[in-house]
């Protein structure tokens, strides 16, 4: 039956047809009691209790490259939404390289390696049943349904998704089920099946992944299965590294079949033995063994002193006219100093990591690397590049194929290493991190102590015991920020306790030829510097010696063998830029200067922002008409996260000049002196001032963990918990009708939008989740009938929202890509704001810059310069 949208069935509202499978007709719907987006599939036929029996076991499958089925309804089942193209789409492009398609069928083996461990079969696996995420994640679908759904008679005309076969009769023994193409033999005679179906269909697959071609076909379905049960495989037309896996998957006797799917990754690992010759090699042996003499002669006789290494500059250039190295976090050497990798920006406003071979002219982009945020980090045998995108970790090979998802992360992953055992450790603006190389949940080295004013720690680097490490500490507290030595087995509360340097800048240490000790390597203020360092005992010595000339940026990267590499520094001066719901820059509200964090007032006549400049860090006060600037504080502390009250005559803010962030008041108009209004051991930053001028809603740090608090501004203002738990919760805004707060949690593992009753107890237990994929910074247009937020690839999002009687959200559309400035320091802070109508955005805008055409300089044997 044919859905159109608006329909219900049950909770669940149709929007638009996604398409026809073998059970019947997929829609795209909104759950209106969670308000999340769900796959309905629906079916002519009502369900058996047996189906929905089995369909619920099939709801117990939790593994991420499965597709989740949250609910079964009288004739129609509810599974989780995934988009992506579906690998016939992607073999309509022709044959697949090796590493791109093993990438893809290893996550497949994963999902039937779990689905068999549970005593589930698939039995319809194909191409059409194998979807592809943006993101390199594979998700199988109507796992085990093929089984459940016996008594469904249905076809589609869609070669490619069918013919599903079957017969009416579910208890029918020699009943048919699952598409002619990729059905196993015992399938195809109508017998009984187990998992070597799936092994079976894996193998056909695969096959036809790397050729472009069904390895079974024929004019009707007949003949199909004919050649299912006749037809050889050919397999000289597969790389010689698979053919004992495909052989093993389609013997046509199940019992000589392979029989665990999870033996797969084993035989793909094994080296295919070299054809035997018994006499041919015994010349070639002795003709090398007097070459080996000869030249060993030749070294003894003939040898002479090397010439001296010579220092060698080059540069790397942006690939492509319209492309823009990306200076804030530009890229990473190989280990072996022979690759660069950096992040580009495209004519289409796309960061993607780009490598460029240094025996080479030409720099590739990496496919799956769009959106990369942060610096990458190289595999140890330089096969493999990290990199953090749309809140995930990544993997991908440099050759090509899909990005593998390793885990969730909070904002980017700048810098890291990747130890011998297999882990990577990635820094970030919550701490030191390190997950398995294969994927999995991440673990905790260092915690940024944001009580103590800390930003980041990011850009670890492994020294050569490969127990120790260096990274940066980021902080506005000279006393605090620098370079520290941390420890893999230290734990986290111990980390911060050995400062090297007090410098600002990433660190690296490169051993000198021939010698255990060698040098650091960092940058003061814009000069790249070195200095003796001795690893073992984790000690300095001697003088910094200058490497390069001024204007280096404080971010660069070097290999043990003497390559070096890095951007020069430029202004990082940003401008307030008017844009309006296109995207298009309409104008202007002030810059360049240094900006940070922004407000406007109610009535978008005026902004506060966060101002730094030789005279200190300070709030400034813009007329938006007339463009004039007012310095709202004037001390030597730090002064941020301003707030205005709902008339605009005042302002709140966070300043430190009691020594930890307190919550402080001042007239707009700038006169009169500041008021404390909270004062606490805690660091607190203020985020939002209620409609009715009753509350302030405010962060509340402790440690590596931020609530949300209220301060109500009537009788004792005394504070009150608004949202605890033991994750992260930010960002908060009320809306304009009072009744709910917008916020970001990291309650999935992943930051995400979500409004809650506001003012309720159990807010927690009451979390409308709005963005999907990773949300930040949102804010309410005046009227309360929109939602924005920032998405985590710098998209600015836009969902309808309903706040009475309850609230409700659609779902959130991209408006356009923002050229939203963030850092490491500024990742914290609103960079951006609405005007009232929701028609224009002033955004914080990059750096000219920060994307710009200047290319990298390459420096080879770099440890001259410490010889003259």
């Amino acid at each position: 039956m044919h859905l159109t949208a608006g329909t219900k069935l049950g909770p669940y509202e149709i929007l638009a047809l996604l398409g026809k499978g073998g059970m019947g007709e997929v829609y795209h719907a909104t759950d209106t009691r969670l308000h999340r987006e769900v796959a309905v599939k629906v079916s002519d036929e009502q369900f058996t209790e047996r189906f929905a029996y089995e369909a619920r076991t099939v709801a117990a499958l939790n593994h991420p490259n499965i597709c989740t089925l949250h609910d079964v309804g009288p004739n129609y089942l509810v599974m989780e939404l995934v988009e992506g193209e579906t690998l016939v789409e992607r073999i309509k492009q022709g044959p697949m390289p090796l590493d791109e398609a093993l990438a893809i069928v290893c996550q497949v083996a994963d999902a039937l390696e779990a689905a068999h461990s549970k005593g589930i079969v698939h039995r319809d696996l194909k191409p059409g049943n194998i979807k592809i995420k943006s993101d390199g994640t594979v998700k199988v679908l109507d796992f085990g349904l093929a089984k459940m759904a016996e008594g469904v008679v249905a076809s589609s005309s869609d070669p490619s998704m069918s013919p599903t076969l079957t017969l009416e009769a579910a208890t029918h023994v020699g009943a048919i089920l699952g598409t002619a193409s990729y059905m196993s033999p015992e399938q195809a005679k109508g017998r009984a099946v187990d998992k070597r179906a799936d092994i079976w269909a894996f193998g056909v697959v695969l096959y036809e992944m790397l050729t472009g071609s069904r390895l079974f076909d024929g004019e009707t379905v007949s003949d199909t299965l004919a050649s299912v049960l006749k037809d050889e495989p050919d397999f000289d037309s597969v790389p010689l590294r698979v053919r004992r896996l495909l052989q093993a998957c389609l013997k046509k006797d199940p019992k000589q079949r392979l029989h665990d799917i999870a033996d797969a990754k084993l035989l793909l690992d094994e080296t295919p033995p070299m054809a035997r010759r018994p006499r041919q090699w015994l010349p070639w042996a002795g003709m090398a063994l007097f070459c080996l003499i000869a030249v060993g002669l030749a070294s003894l006789l003939f040898r002479e002193t090397p010439p001296p290494a010579q220092l060698v500059r080059f540069q790397v250039p942006a690939p492509g006219r319209s492309t823009w190295i990306y200076q804030g976090f530009f890229g990473a050497l190989s280990p072996d100093g022979r690759q660069l990798a950096f992040v580009a920006i495209g004519p289409d406003g796309i960061s993607r990591l780009s490598v460029r071979p240094l025996d080479s002219l030409m720099s590739r982009p990496v496919a799956g690397t769009e959106g990369i945020q942060g610096i990458p980090i190289w595999s140890p045998d330089g096969r493999f590049l990290v990199f953090s995108a749309g809140g995930k970790f990544k993997k991908v090979g440099i050759s090509g194929g899909p990005a593998q998802n390793l885990c969730n992360v909070l904002g980017r992953v700048v810098g890291g290493f990747w130890t011998k055992d297999d882990r990577i450790v990635f820094g970030s603006n919550s701490g030191l991190r390190y997950v398995a190389a294969a994927g999995g949940t991440l673990s905790v080295i260092t915690n940024v102590d944001k009580k103590h004013g800390e930003g980041a720690h990011i850009c670890p680097f492994l020294l050569p015991d490969g127990r120790h490490f260096l990274y940066l500490v980021t902080s506005a507290d000279p006393d605090r920020g620098g370079i520290y030595v941390g420890s893999l087995d230290g734990k986290p509360e111990a980390q911060n306790a050995k400062r090297l340097l007090a410098d600002s800048s990433t660190a690296q240490f490169v051993p000198s030829p021939g010698s255990r000790s060698g040098h650091l390597l960092f940058v003061r203020e814009t000069t790249l510097m070195a200095q003796p360092f001795d690893p073992e005992r984790l000690v300095l010595s001697g003088n910094s010696v200058p490497i390069t000339g001024t204007g280096v940026r404080s971010v660069f990267s070097a290999s043990a063998n003497g390559v070096l590499a890095y951007l020069e520094a430029g202004s990082l001066e940003t401008t307030l830029t008017w844009f309006d719901r296109q995207g298009k820059a309409i104008g202007t509200a002030a810059g360049p200067h240094s900006f940070q964090e922004l407000a406007l007032s109610p009535d978008g006549s005026r902004v506060v922002v966060f101002r730094r400049d030789n005279t200190g860090e300070d709030l400034w006060l813009i007329e938006l008409e007339r463009g004039s600037s007012t310095r709202l504080t004037i001390d030597a502390a730090n002064e941020s996260y301003p707030v205005w009250s709902p008339d605009g005559k005042q302002i709140v803010f966070a300043s430190n000049r009691g020594g930890q962030f307190d919550l402080y008041r001042k007239s707009a108009n700038v006169s009169g002196e500041e008021e404390l209004l909270l004062k606490s051991p805690q660091a607190k930053d203020p985020v939002d001032w209620s409609r009715d001028g009753r509350f302030i809603l405010y962060t509340l740090t402790t440690g590596a963990q931020t609530d949300l608090w209220v301060l109500p501004l009537d009788g004792e203002r005394k504070p009150v918990p608004y949202l605890t738990t033991k994750f992260n919760e930010g960002y908060g805004r009320f809306s304009p009708d009072g009744r709910w707060v917008a916020y970001v949690s990291n309650v999935s593992g992943n930051d995400e939008v979500y409004v809650s009753p506001f003012p309720s107890s159990t807010a927690a237990n009451a979390m409308t989740m709005v963005s999907s994929g990773g949300g930040r910074q949102p804010r309410w247009r005046r009227d309360g009938r929109e939602l924005y937020y920032i998405s985590f690839d710098d998209q600015l999002m836009g969902a309808p929202v309903t706040t009475s009687p309850s609230f409700k959200a659609g779902v959130a559309k991209p408006l356009f890509q923002a050229p939203i400035y963030l850092t490491m320091d500024t990742a914290g802070a609103w960079n951006w704001d609405v005007t009232p109508d929701g028609e224009r955005f002033l955004i914080n805008r990059k750096p000219v810059d920060i994307v710009s055409s200047a290319a990298i300089t390459v420096v080879l044997n770099w440890q001259e310069v410490l010889k003259k």
